[in-house]
């Protein structure tokens, strides 16, 4: 009987997902032809627009997540390029939904991880590469690239577009013919498939969410990666997770053993049902406080291992200790299941469980995907800033803390600051 209801529920649980994908479809079905006529008999019928900046997506979608505070979260980055030879100011960049008469649609803001304001901004590559606003500006000099961040955030119950478009506004002083250009681009389409549901990757509470997602560009979403000749948002959901007492702080005594961090040794659980596509255990732990500088690029994860979940979503654990993997390529595991243990091996400054969800095999080859947990507590969130929670945790000062905002989650995305309990 046992084995019966298994499969009706899990069949039911399919027919959901359908019935959900199926609705968003449905409701997308419609979405505005970009390239229609814009009048009808002789004359220029369709939208032709000039100026001298060109973008397009970093990664492979836009992919809509709730996070903790209840609302529905599109972050993702452009590349921008100027093709043209004089240099041009970005006035402003607006989110648009085309199926609403290209109204402006969500609310977009980006921070710098010094809660600077930087939306509209690009980040080049020619600036000092600091997370700080010095990286960003609105002026690009001709033939210059560079990276735009965006979390286009919607309230609780609206439903993020089924596409959307960028009207960008520049000016050009130097270029007499076209000093100032509004460029609508074609519409994007927005993924409609539902986030990831996992189970925990540990227990207990007092996990603070160092690096994740949406409105801070911390360590995470800063890098775009050129690998392989792409540009990819390899983490831009990634979380780094580490475990503080009471009293906000992440480890005991000095900190300069990695066993003296309070999630040094903690069981890493497999998140779902999946089988091991890759797994390293031989590499060493590193001394915390700084990160190495002799790592080649495959070692940047250190022991680590990752699961093939299936639909194209790979679960990525980075950072195990030495020895800890108990997995091994082709096996089969179940929810819950340890896969090792939580250590400071790689490119790391503290012990600490970097966790995601790719599109791909790859840990850096790829794009990153939402997830949520399917239950979870939000114990506090930081009131810290994400440079300055890095530095509190390798110092050992206690984290400050924001009062009054803990509640029970379900089906959310941790976000930036979050200190979550796993139950």
């Amino acid at each position: 009987m046992k084995s019966i209801l298994r499969i009706l529920l899990s069949v039911l649980s399919g027919l959901c997902v359908f019935h959900s994908v199926a609705l968003a479809q449905d409701r997308c079905a419609n979405a505005p032809d970009y390239f229609a006529p814009t009048a009808s008999g002789d004359g220029q019928r369709y939208a032709l627009t000039m100026g001298p900046l060109t973008w397009h997506l970093v990664g492979s979608g836009v992919y809509p997540v709730k996070g903790s505070d209840g609302r529905t979260h599109l972050a993702f980055a452009m590349q921008f390029t100027n093709s043209w030879g004089a240099a041009a100011t970005i006035q402003s960049v607006e989110v648009l939904d085309p199926s609403r008469d290209y109204e402006p649609t969500g609310t977009n803001r980006v921070v710098s991880a010094k809660d600077e304001d930087i939306t509209g901004l690009v980040k080049l590559s020619t600036l000092p590469g600091s997370m700080d606003k010095a990286s960003y500006s609105a002026r690009l000099a001709g033939g210059q690239s560079g990276v735009m961040y965006f979390d286009v955030g919607y309230a609780v119950g609206d439903e993020a577009p089924c596409t959307i478009a960028l009207r960008v506004r520049t000016v050009q002083p130097e270029v007499k013919r076209l000093p100032e250009s509004t460029v609508l681009s074609p519409p994007l389409r927005v993924n409609q498939e539902e986030a990831i549901v996992l189970a925990p990757a540990f227990k207990g509470g007092g996990w603070v969410d160092m690096n994740g997602c949406c409105l801070e560009i911390g360590p995470h979403r800063f890098v775009t990666n050129p690998v392989n000749g792409t540009l990819d948002p390899s983490e831009q959901f990634a979380i780094d997770w580490i475990k503080v007492d009471a009293q906000g702080k992440a480890f005991r005594t000095d900190g300069k053993a990695s066993e003296d961090w309070f999630c040094y040794g903690v069981e890493l659980l497999a998140v779902a049902p999946g089988t091991v596509v890759e797994s390293v255990r031989d590499m060493p732990d590193v001394p915390p406080g700084a990160a190495p500088t002799n790592l080649t690029l495959a070692e940047f994860t250190g022991n680590h291992v990752t699961l093939d979940l299936g639909n194209g979503r790979y679960a990525v654990y980075a950072h195990m200790a030495p020895r800890s993997v108990t997995v091994h390529v082709g096996d089969h595991v179940k929810t819950g299941d340890k896969l090792g243990l939580l250590g400071n091996s790689g490119n790391t400054t503290g012990p600490h469980l970097h966790f995601q969800i790719s599109d791909r095999p790859s840990t850096l080859d790829t794009t990153a995907l939402p997830f949520v947990f399917e239950s979870m507590v939000l114990e506090n969130r930081s009131s810290a800033d994400m440079d300055d929670m890095d530095i509190f945790s390798i110092k050992g000062t206690p984290l400050p803390m924001s009062p009054n905002v803990a509640k029970p989650l379900a089906r959310t995305m941790p976000l930036s600051r979050d200190v979550i309990n796993f139950q």
